[in-house]
C-alpha cells in the first residue's frame, strides 16, 4: 500500500481511481465494509483504490477541546486499512485552512484534480466541505458535473445497532469491551 501525506502527493500522470473518504477511527466493521466496496469496485474497473483520511481528527481542529476519544492511533489505523487490500492511504492534513474549503472545493481539488475519482463510495450519512455544507446528494451531482459516479455505502447494523465509531465509543465508556 502506498502512503501519501496530502492529496498533493499523487504523483504525475496518477489514472483514474475509486476513492472513500472518512476520518474511520477505529477501522471497525462498518469502515471496513466501505473500504472492502471500494477495494472490490477499483477492481472491477481495473483501477486504484484509495483511502482518504485525515489526521488530527477533523473536530479537534473545527472544536479544539471537544473532539472525541481516539480509537485507533494513526499507524495502527494505516495497518488495518493495509489489511484491507487498499493500494493508496491519503492521510490529509486538517488544518484550519483545510476546514475553510467549500464543498464545491473539497470536490474539485482534492477528488477531480488530484485523485482522478472515477467513483467516490461514501456511507450515507457523510458530510464534507466547511461546516459539514456537502452531503451525497450535492456529491452525486458534482460528481454528474465533473464525471465521476457516487456510490453510498448503507450503514452496517445488527439486530438495530449501527456499527459507528460513537457506537464503540459509547461501548468503550461503559466497559463493554466485548461488544
Amino acid at each position: 500500500m502506498q502512503r501519501w501525506r496530502g492529496y498533493d502527493a499523487a504523483p504525475g500522470g496518477w489514472g483514474r481511481s475509486v476513492v472513500t473518504i472518512g476520518v474511520f477511527d477505529g477501522v471497525h466493521r462498518g469502515h471496513q465494509a466501505t473500504i472492502g466496496h471500494t477495494v472490490a469496485r477499483a477492481r472491477e474497473l481495473g483501477v486504484q483504490s484509495v483511502v482518504v483520511t485525515f489526521d488530527p481528527h477533523p473536530a479537534e481542529v473545527v472544536r479544539p477541546g471537544s473532539h472525541p476519544a481516539v480509537l485507533t492511533e494513526p499507524a495502527r489505523k494505516a495497518e488495518l486499512i493495509e489489511a484491507l487490500a487498499v493500494d493508496v492511504l491519503c492521510v490529509v492534513p486538517f488544518t484550519p485552512e483545510f476546514s475553510r474549503l467549500s464543498a464545491d472545493a473539497f470536490v474539485h481539488d482534492v477528488l477531480v484534480e488530484s485523485l482522478h475519482a472515477a467513483r467516490v463510495v461514501v456511507g450515507d450519512n457523510f458530510r464534507f466541505g466547511h461546516r459539514a455544507a456537502g452531503d451525497v446528494a450535492l456529491l452525486e451531482r458534482l460528481g454528474r458535473t465533473f464525471g465521476f459516479a457516487v456510490e453510498g455505502a448503507p450503514l452496517v447494523s445488527t439486530d438495530g445497532t449501527v456499527f459507528s465509531s460513537t457506537y464503540i465509543r459509547s461501548c468503550v465508556d461503559a466497559g463493554d469491551v466485548g461488544a
